[in-house]
C-alpha cells in the first residue's frame, strides 16, 4: 500500500499557505498592519502581499513537484489527455489576457498604489459583460489543463486545493464588491454569471 503521509503534507502545506495569504488579505490585520508600516510604507502594501504570495508558495510547488510519480490515468490515453489539457490551458490563457484589457495591471501587482492613484471605477466592458471574474474563471481552466496534462495524485490534491479556495475566495470578494459599489453591483449580478459565461454570452470573449 502506498504511504500517504506525503500527500496528507502537501494538504497541510497548502493550508498553512491558504491560512496566512487570506489573513494578510483580511481587512481588519490589513488595516492594523498599514497603521504600523505608518503612511508612507503603506502604499507598499499590496506589492509586498504579492511578492510573499509567490515567494511562500514556491515551496508548495516544489514539494508537489518532488512527490508527482503516480499518474491516474491510462498511459494509453495519456498523449491524447494531455493535448486536451493543453488546448483547455491554452484557451484559460486567453481568457485571461482578454481580462487584463479591463483591468489594471499596475493596480493588480501593487505598483499602481505607490502613487496613490485612485482606484479605477466600476467597469462591466468587454469580457466583464460575459463574467463576473474571467481572472479565475481563466485560472479555472488553467488549473483543469494543467492537471490533465500531469495526471498525478499530487496534482490532483494541488488542483483540487485550489478550486476550493478559489471558490470561497469569490464569495469573501463579491461581498467586498457589494459594499463597495452597492446597488450597481447587486444589479450586475443578477444580470451576469459569476464563472461560467452564458452561451451567447462568448462572443464577448473576443472584444
Amino acid at each position: 500500500m502506498e504511504d500517504i503521509t506525503p500527500y496528507f503534507i502537501l494538504v497541510l502545506l497548502w493550508i498553512v499557505y491558504f491560512a496566512l495569504h487570506s489573513l494578510l488579505a483580511a481587512r481588519r490585520i490589513k488595516d492594523f498592519l498599514k497603521n504600523k508600516m505608518g503612511r508612507k510604507l503603506a502604499r507598499y502594501y499590496r506589492l509586498l502581499y504579492n511578492i510573499f504570495a509567490v515567494l511562500s508558495i514556491v515551496p508548495v510547488l516544489f514539494y508537489n513537484a518532488l512527490i508527482s510519480t503516480k499518474v491516474l490515468v491510462p498511459l494509453d490515453w495519456k498523449a491524447i489527455i494531455s493535448f486536451l489539457g493543453l488546448a483547455i490551458s491554452t484557451y484559460g490563457i486567453i481568457v485571461t489576457r482578454l481580462a487584463f484589457r479591463q483591468y489594471s495591471l499596475k493596480e493588480f501587482l501593487g505598483l499602481k498604489q505607490l502613487k496613490n492613484e485612485e482606484e479605477e471605477a466600476f467597469n462591466t466592458q468587454g469580457i466583464l459583460g460575459a463574467v463576473r471574474h474571467p481572472l479565475y474563471f481563466g485560472g479555472l481552466l488553467i488549473l483543469l489543463g494543467f492537471w490533465l496534462f500531469a495526471p498525478t495524485l499530487a496534482n490532483l490534491i494541488t488542483v483540487v486545493m485550489l478550486v476550493l479556495y478559489i471558490l470561497v475566495g469569490i464569495r469573501f470578494e463579491e461581498q467586498k464588491l457589494v459594499e463597495q459599489y452597492g446597488d450597481a453591483y447587486k444589479k450586475y449580478q443578477q444580470e451576469v454569471p459569476m464563472l461560467i459565461p452564458k452561451r451567447n454570452a462568448l462572443k464577448q470573449l473576443r472584444k
